[in-house]
């Protein structure tokens, strides 16, 4: 369940960028452009609307659903600046890989033969889209897990939707009436949805542990370990945000990565308010799949990745059973 929520989250923000680059174009594009040159600069401007919109709201996700405002203005200036330009690079790229397919591979003019091409080009173009919003991700958590699984699904999700938004958009101009207007707001709205529902799949298949929220701030939320060393408590810049509990410190505790083990150290907390299966923690405890990390208030799950490797066993205070 946490994983549907966080690829709809992804996917809801992601299309909502992109219909508010198409509307942010709409306002200061020009539409009487008519050289070459101008007409070149408008698709890149537009590229670049549509990619910072789409960039902004997919890389602060996750900051916006934990109302961090902090951390959501630092994360939105990664989103806007790699999105604008990947998105005026794909736009740019879109449009000659199209040309030069048109002009080189589209032998006798097939209808069929246009519309795989058109699909291929604007697929290859916003895939420049889906990495720079995929790498900016990365850059923005400092986490090359993210970087790296980011920019993989941000790849695959903008070469999907690329491609879908080169179809509408050429069944659009094969119906004329002027339906490539909403066309184009409707590809750009699919656009932005691929890319951020499958960059969240991509991270969350890939990612090597996580704490799932059982009780508190958040319930039922689920935050990926993907860094060496993820920050816990209340803090703006928390890699597990824990809000609204005073019994939690800003900076709380730690859980790292020591190879294939997990680490939680306290971070000069109270023991009392920093638990372990119930056992308090005043230095640093191993971490073992389903134990339960109690931090003022708030209740999480530790979730291995590896832990269907492991024998299901309850014996002191290792709790190895899959919960």
């Amino acid at each position: 369940m946490a994983l549907l929520a966080r690829i709809y989250y992804n996917a809801v923000y992601g299309a909502l960028g992109g219909l508010l680059g198409w509307m942010l174009f709409g306002v200061f594009g020009d539409k009487n452009a008519s050289s070459g040159f101008s007409q070149k600069m408008e698709m890149i401007l537009g590229g670049a609307c549509i990619g910072g919109c789409i960039g902004y709201l997919v890389v602060s996700v996750e900051a916006i659903r934990d109302a961090a405002w902090t951390r959501i203005a630092r994360l939105a200036t990664y989103g806007v600046v790699l999105g604008a330009i990947g998105g005026a690079i794909g736009m740019f790229v879109a449009d000659e890989v199209n040309y030069v397919m048109l002009e080189v591979l589209s032998l006798g003019g097939s209808e069929v033969m246009d519309m795989l091409l058109a699909m291929l080009a604007r697929g290859l173009g916003w895939t420049v889209l889906g990495i720079a919003i995929g790498m900016s991700e990365g850059i923005a958590a400092r986490s090359f897990g993210k970087f790296s699984y980011g920019t993989l699904g941000g790849a695959i999700g903008g070469f999907f939707g690329g491609s879908l938004f080169g179809l509408i958009y050429f069944v659009a101009l094969q119906t004329g009436s002027g339906s490539s207007y909403w066309a184009n707001a409707l590809g750009l709205v699919i656009l932005g949805a691929c890319i951020g529902s499958l960059s969240a799949l991509v991270q969350a298949v890939f990612q090597p542990a996580s704490v799932k929220v059982l009780r508190g701030w958040q319930e039922g939320r689920e935050y990926s370990l993907d860094k060496p060393s993820n920050q816990l408590g209340r803090d703006e810049h928390a890699d597990v945000a824990l809000f609204r509990d005073m019994k939690i410190e800003k900076k709380h505790a730690l859980v790292k990565r020591q190879g294939e083990r997990y680490v939680l150290v306290n971070n000069g907390s109270p023991p009392q308010f920093t638990l372990v299966n119930d056992a308090p923690v005043p230095q640093s405890r191993e971490l073992f799949d389903g134990d339960r990390i109690q931090l003022g208030n708030v209740l999480l799950r530790f979730q291995a990745r590896a832990a269907v490797n492991r024998p299901r066993t309850r014996g002191g205070d290792k709790v190895r059973s899959r919960q």
